[in-house]
């Protein structure tokens, strides 16, 4: 009997612990169960806020899900744009959303994603990449990166979240991120379509108020030329015996500053609806600008005589730039011959160049300058606009439509390069013509 008594006293502490054992096995088993309902229910938000939202409305719920489901502080979808860099479509930091926001994708974790196709590093993810300034001034632990793919299979982003402890990746992360990714693309791509669209609408409403200004300077520049022919051969028609011989020649002279004003007008005309319908082709080779310079000087030279306006040309020698000769060609010519237009007799025009560089780039400045007439700011400002409109008359009563301007802004741009203008009241007018260089 005593030996059984001793027995059940001696057993008292093993059922305690094994009870306390069970309980603490109970109340893990609660607190599991409480973080796996905990992490369902932030599941089923981040389903609903992929679900339930279109437009910049549901990126911004994306991050803020994804950051609760996490927990991390941080969370980025992003587009990879020119120069390898990734832009914010959101950014979530601390609570707190940006759009305004991008980072170069080489050295950072966000790089080996798009690599892989998804990445995690748990922890100590920015002693891997110490150099990635994002990470160094999130003070980052953890790291969770999933590639995003446009409908051609290509990778145009990135989603990932950043956290400052170590990142507790829940179960089936990657499989969810991809089912997230799916989604977050599908609706880059559909505000892609979106903004074509509208781009396409506003394109052809822009298309059409040019076409009905286009009809606009047709009458109205075409025929006062043309008017003036005949009302010049008419008078000399009736006239000529009467006519001595220096009225004959002044008569002539009119009659062909009107041919050349409408040739002029037709030329640009012509070369304006080609490059609309795409006719003009782009071939960009090498050019010895100086050559070109010379060449197009020698053509505007007998239009600057006539105003005995002198065309120097300097600094052009060894500078080679890549661009379509004929489209280079045109711009400048039309530059000149604007110069021409806007400079009084006796006047002075300058072509000149230089190279430049910007950044890794290198590139060469070309600039037509005057000591015309000018222009305020106000006229500075649209003289690349798209509208067509009727330019002011020159030094000579030229007439001028602005279609000239129009066309070397979009022959500049279609080989890569940007024109530029300054003007004082005066005091003449510069034109800048920036191509990549050789």
């Amino acid at each position: 009997m005593k030996n059984t008594a001793d027995q059940a006293n001696q057993s008292l502490p093993d059922i305690k612990a094994r009870e306390n054992e069970l309980e603490a096995r109970i109340k893990a088993f609660a607190s599991k169960e409480k973080a796996l309902q905990k992490n369902e229910r932030l599941f089923h938000s981040l389903v609903e806020a992929a679900a339930g939202k279109i437009g910049q409305d549901f990126f911004n719920n994306i991050v803020i899900r994804l950051s609760e489901w996490l927990n991390a502080e941080c969370v980025l979808i992003g587009k990879i744009v020119e120069n390898e860099r990734v832009k914010a479509v959101p950014l979530y930091l601390d609570g707190k959303i940006t759009h305004d926001f991008s980072y170069d994708l080489a050295g950072s974790p966000c790089d080996i994603t798009t690599r892989k196709g998804y990445c995690e590093f748990p922890e100590n993810v920015i002693e891997l990449f110490p150099k990635d300034k994002i990470l160094v001034d999130v003070k980052a632990e953890g790291y969770i990166g999933y590639a995003l793919y446009n409908g051609s299979g290509d990778i145009n982003g990135v989603i990932c979240a950043i956290s400052r402890k170590k990142l507790k990746i829940p179960p089936y992360a990657r499989d969810i991120m991809k089912i997230i990714g799916s989604r977050v693309t599908a609706e880059i791509e559909r505000m892609k379509t979106e903004e074509a669209l509208k781009q396409s609408e506003s394109d052809l409403r822009e298309s059409n108020i040019i076409k009905d200004k286009l009809i606009s300077i047709i009458a109205h520049d075409l025929r006062s030329p043309f008017n003036a022919m005949l009302g010049f051969t008419d008078l000399l028609i009736k006239n000529y015996e009467n006519f001595d011989h220096n009225k004959r020649k002044e008569i002539i002279g009119l009659l062909f500053r009107n041919v050349k004003d409408a040739h002029n007008l037709v030329e640009d005309l012509i070369t304006w609806v080609l490059t609309q319908r795409g006719v003009i082709h782009f071939k960009p080779d090498p050019i010895d600008l100086e050559e070109l310079i010379s060449e197009t000087v020698l053509l505007m030279e007998n239009a600057a005589l006539e105003k005995t306006i002198s065309i120097q040309y300097e600094g052009c020698k060894d500078i080679v730039v890549k661009a379509d000769r004929q489209m280079l060609s045109t711009v400048i010519r039309n530059l000149l011959a604007n110069a021409i237009k806007y400079t009084h007799t006796g006047g002075n025009i300058k072509v000149s160049a230089r190279i430049m560089k910007e950044q890794s780039r290198k590139l060469t400045e070309i600039c037509v300058s005057d000591n015309g007439i000018g222009m305020d700011a106000q006229k500075v400002s649209g003289l690349f606009q798209t509208h067509l409109h009727s330019s002011e008359n020159g030094t000579a009563d030229e007439k001028g439509t602005g279609l000239g301007l129009i066309l070397c802004k979009e022959l500049v741009e279609r080989n890569g390069g940007t024109i530029t203008a300054q003007s004082e009241i005066g005091k003449g007018s510069r034109f800048f013509v920036m191509l990549n260089a050789i």
